[in-house]
């Protein structure tokens, strides 16, 4: 299926760090492999591909009336953040990442650690404390809605949102209204921030599950929320999260716009992504009915945005015509 591209698929996988590639074209796999000892029951982690399931989450307790507007503040829901840049930002700014807070998505560990590199070893590697309660009380560094500011902690306000609307725990959310619906063939699960007992799921960054079940959270992004006959996520939800904004980031950095919680990663019309850490992505393009999931080991520094020959070998894939 992937002859005929730029360079062989095999060399194009080693050179991208490929852990496994599912391609789907209307809706069915027309593309699968694994590699580094995965196969199909191998479940992988998607990093922050799990904002675009929160974002998900979200649209599903809209529709159920459990959040009234995205236009609350997210005081109204967590009061304990009145107080801080998070008092102010409604729930809109916070899925478009334009919360205000002063955080940067730096993570600097050792004597003076940046304030995301002590999010992440307070609540993730030491369980001392909930990756949201950082939120409380932080300062603000711009007015809410004016400028986009990736942070990991925006989707943690996000769970706790979500947590206090439903009364409900994020993994049950998730299994009941999205994991069951979907039709995943295998299970799934979340990584935990906080101490044992009182943490919650790890919504920003920490939800694992095999690569076809990554294919149909994609399938069912490009199908307008329909699995199948039914309508899983709110009619036009998907419309909403694929609806970009400008980031304002450097061109070179291969992010040109955001929707709510999803990416658009280059210039293929309406295309657009969940991506994560290390080269986790699940593409999404509309004109031609493409789904393509790819699962990677990329270094502990990888390149700037998504890796430019990863998005040139989708586009070739995308637009290749399928027998």
């Amino acid at each position: 299926m992937l002859a005929g591209q730029p360079v062989s698929y095999d060399a194009w996988a080693e050179g991208t760090f490929t852990n496994a590639l599912l391609v789907l074209r209307d809706g069915k796999i027309v593309f699968e492999d694994y590699r580094n000892r995965m196969d199909a029951a191998t479940p992988h982690i998607g990093f922050s591909m799990t904002k675009t399931i929160t974002a998900m989450l979200i649209g599903q307790a809209l529709d159920r009336g459990e959040i009234a507007s995205l236009d609350d503040p997210v005081s109204r829901y967590v009061p304990a953040l009145a107080d801080g840049a998070y008092g102010a930002a409604t729930i809109r700014n916070v899925l478009e990442m334009r919360s205000g807070a002063a955080i940067e998505e730096r993570y600097d560990f050792g004597e003076n650690p940046s304030l995301a590199g002590r999010i992440h070893e307070t609540a993730i590697i030491r369980n001392e404390a909930r990756f949201a309660d950082f939120a409380v009380g932080i300062d603000q560094r711009s007015e809410p809605g004016a400028q986009f500011n990736y942070a990991t902690l925006d989707t943690a306000v996000l769970g706790w949102v979500l947590e206090e609307a439903t009364g409900r725990r994020i993994e049950d959310l998730m299994e009941e209204r999205l994991w069951q619906p979907l039709g995943a063939e295998a299970g799934a699960h979340f990584l935990a921030d906080g101490p044992v007992g009182t943490g919650r799921a790890l919504n920003g960054m920490g939800f694992n599950a095999v690569l076809r079940d990554w294919g149909r959270l994609g399938q069912m992004l490009l199908d307008e929320g329909k699995v199948g006959a039914d309508q899983v996520l709110p009619v036009g939800w998907t419309a909403q999260m694929s609806t970009m904004k400008p980031t304002g980031m450097p061109a070179d950095a291969g992010f040109p716009g955001y929707g709510l919680q999803t990416w658009q990663v280059d210039n293929e019309p309406g295309a657009y992504a969940a991506v994560g850490l290390a080269g986790q992505l699940v593409y999404v393009h509309p004109e031609t009915r493409t789904v393509i999931v790819k699962l990677s080991y990329y270094p502990p520094v990888p390149p700037e945005g998504v890796d430019a020959d990863v998005l040139s070998y989708f586009a070739a894939i995308a637009r290749k015509p399928m027998q």
